[in-house]
């Protein structure tokens, strides 16, 4: 690692962060490029202050990882920087309206600036019909550039956004009134009482309102009545632990609050939204997921002039290990053994999973979590809201011999963590497979070279990395082999998706499993498994129907059903049944009637 030598402008802030201790918050001008330098010295000092003893074990911030990994050691910050990690939570500032992954999202009443700046009643919205004029209303206090929710007798301040990056949804975190605290106001950040949808608009949230519209809570509230409503949910005991780079402490006070204590910021630009002051004392933290949160606390690596013996590279783990670092969050776990958390941790004596580098002890992320989820009537797909890594573990990806070191395809295989030049943050390119390392393959999930280029040789034994390399010349012998695969034509890039490998094997309940899953059972499991709020069997789906038949091609004569709310239907299972002929025992294309 190159010296570094730019000095930060300091500000220097009283701050109650750390009894009595006046704290150096340190920033960057929106100036200054990515070539930067930290004054170590200077962050040393810091840190110390902040932390004592505990500096060199310190998360330091992406600010300070950028300086240097700036497009010559790793890639270039700006590809990170527009990656829905680095946008997960998000201080809402009103400069920043309406623009993706930045600010606020919200425009139901389609104006220049979000529906807080508008000031919208969502009274007037037909979804809250049932709250009437108790429903929420939005506002902005543009004097001290916050922003606010009125419910009932409460007014909110909105002090963090999640998500909202192109194409997503975006929801939003409060600190609630009570009477019970030193500051008058909650000690955790509750989900809000709306989510606000890119297609639908302003939809309704659980928790704040009674059977008859009412708020439930008031000017009186304390914050023990709060967690004893049984709502609104807390996003500081259910989320924060993947949603913040580094966890200082954590606890439950005798009023039943999570209380989340994180690192303190200490190189940014005042204006860069990623960093929130979460637990209310004055001081920004590093919010969202920085760099830290997958290569491990940097104190250490920064401050041993780059030692990379301090510091977790991904690249340097087995596959099965680096895969568990992505695991940590994409997955259905809670805290162990108490489930107190709803992330990996050991809530026994309250220490984090973290990564650590070769040649240290390496601790499973199982050993920290709990799987918390159900399963469809075969006992094994995972059914609900389930995340990408519990369903990778059930993969062959995740047992394969051709991972690295041995074991397991690692999620960056796919994925590239640092860019988001492709939907998905989809590889732009991988070297060729063993013999064929020396070449480079462009890559992409829509014309299936993002599969092709592990699976050519073997799986498509007449396609070769060198086709794969010049894929328009090869179009043709690849289209044959895939086709002979699919018994579909070769159009993955149209919106059907005719022969994608990912409509087939990661349909929407699928997912990471990569199972193409069977038409024959649905029909199978149409009474076991899970059942739905009413006691009814949600039965089984099949990757054939949940990717195109329900929503895209009505080959059979049934008609459409794009959102089907179980899988008993008749129109389901006599779906099924035709698609069965096809793929199923004794199918003409893929006969699962297993070997003698």
């Amino acid at each position: 690692m190159r010296k570094v030598s730019v000095v930060l402008a300091a500000m220097l802030l009283a701050s109650t962060a750390l009894a009595g201790t006046n704290l150096v918050r340190s920033h960057v001008s929106a100036t200054v490029g990515a070539g930067r330098g930290i004054d170590i010295a200077g962050l040393s000092a810091r840190l110390t202050a902040l932390y004592g003893a505990d500096a060199a074990a310190s998360y330091v911030g992406s600010a300070v990882c950028l300086a240097c990994h700036n497009g010559t050691i790793a890639p270039d910050a700006s590809g990170w920087h527009a990656t829905k990690h680095a946008q997960m939570l998000r201080r809402p500032l009103g400069q920043y309206t309406l623009k993706d992954g930045l600010g606020v999202i919200a425009n139901q009443a389609g104006k220049a600036t979000d529906d807080f700046i508008t000031g919208l009643d969502l009274s007037a919205i037909g979804a809250f019909s049932a709250w009437g004029a108790n429903a929420p209303k939005l506002s902005y206090d543009s004097t001290s550039d916050t922003y606010w929710w009125t419910i009932g007798a409460l007014k909110c301040q909105m002090v963090a956004t999640i998500a909202g990056s192109a194409g997503q949804d975006q929801r939003y975190l409060l600190r609630v009134p009570v009477t019970d605290t030193l500051n008058k106001l909650s000690v955790a950040l509750y989900y809000a009482p709306a989510t606000y949808s890119r297609t639908q608009g302003w939809q309704p949230a659980t928790g704040w309102y009674d059977a008859n519209g009412n708020p439930k809570f008031n000017a009186s509230t304390t914050s023990s009545q709060l967690v004893a409503a049984g709502g609104p949910t807390s996003h500081t005991r259910n989320c924060v632990g993947c949603h913040v780079t580094g966890i200082r402490s954590l606890s439950i006070n005798t009023a039943g609050e999570a209380v989340f204590q994180g690192y303190i910021a200490t190189v940014y630009t005042p204006n860069d939204p990623m960093y929130v002051d979460y637990n209310g004392d004055g001081n920004l933290e590093l919010t969202s997921i920085g760099c830290e949160a997958c290569h491990g606390p940097g104190a250490s690596h920064v401050l041993a002039s780059g030692d990379p013996t301090k510091i977790v590279n991904p690249a340097k783990l087995t596959g099965a290990q680096a895969a568990e670092i992505c695991g940590r969050c994409h997955t259905n776990v809670k805290s162990a053994p108490n489930k107190t958390w709803g992330w990996p941790y050991h809530d026994d004596t309250n220490t984090g999973w973290i990564p650590q580098p070769v040649g240290t002890t390496w601790e499973p992320v199982a050993n920290a979590g709990a799987f918390s989820y159900s399963t469809y009537g075969d006992g094994i797909l995972p059914s609900g809201h389930i995340y990408q890594y519990t369903q990778f573990l059930l993969s062959g990806h995740g047992k394969t011999h051709y991972g690295q070191g041995g074991s397991a395809v690692a999620c960056n295989e796919c994925h590239d963590m640092h860019d988001a030049t492709q939907e998905f943050q989809i590889v732009t390119s991988r070297p060729g497979e063993r013999a064929d390392s020396g070449i480079t393959i462009p890559t992409s999930a829509d014309n299936d070279s993002l599969c092709l280029s592990c699976h050519y040789g073997h799986t498509f034994p007449t396609i070769t990395a060198a086709m794969l390399a010049d894929f328009e010349n090869n179009r043709d012998a690849i289209a044959k082999a895939v086709s002979g695969h699919t018994n579909h034509p070769f159009a993955p890039e149209r919106t059907m998706g005719l022969s994608r490998c990912a409509t087939c094997h990661m349909s929407s309940t699928a997912g990471h499993t990569w199972f193409p899953t069977r038409p024959e059972d649905t029909l199978t499991y149409a009474t076991s498994g899970v059942k739905d709020s009413k006691g009814n069997y949600v039965g089984y789906p099949n990757a054939c129907a949940d990717s195109c038949h329900n929503t895209l091609v009505n080959i059979f004569g049934l008609g459409l059903n794009p959102a089907p709310s179980s899988w008993t239907s008749t129109y389901s299972t006599t779906l099924a049944t035709d698609l069965k002929a096809y793929y199923g025992p004794g199918g003409t294309w893929w006969n699962t009637t297993p070997a003698p």
